[in-house]
């Protein structure tokens, strides 16, 4: 009897240790980049304001190699119109943080979809 506790319990304990030493909290952090995709889009419209109060956007976003999708994200103020966003999106959340960059800072293949 003792033998069938044992050997579930050693697993259960080898378990906790390796999370705890391959666990990142850091990467639950909304503003920190590790482990999500970063997009950038362009701000083409006012947002429509939902009943929390927050704005809605939804806009063609693209990654550092160029790729496009889109996505959606609230702010809780109203963003500039035309200004440049850089999303941090996580796989099952989504969304977690946007900041405003310059035109220069975005990657070359995503300069490319916004130049006139």
């Amino acid at each position: 009897m003792k033998k069938i506790l044992l050997i579930p319990g050693l697993i259960i304990v080898a378990g906790v240790c390796l999370s705890m030493i391959f666990y990142n909290p850091d990467k639950l952090e909304p503003e920190n980049p590790a482990g999500k995709t970063i997009y950038y889009t362009e701000i083409t419209g006012a947002g429509s304001q939902g009943e929390s109060g927050r704005y809605n956007y939804e806009l063609a976003a693209y990654d550092e190699k160029g790729e496009g999708k889109n996505l959606s994200f609230s702010a809780g103020k109203q963003l500039r119109e035309g200004a440049y966003i850089q999303l941090y999106h996580a796989l099952f959340r989504g969304i977690t943080h946007w900041e405003e960059v310059t035109f220069e800072e975005m990657p070359d293949a995503v300069q490319e979809h916004y130049q006139q």
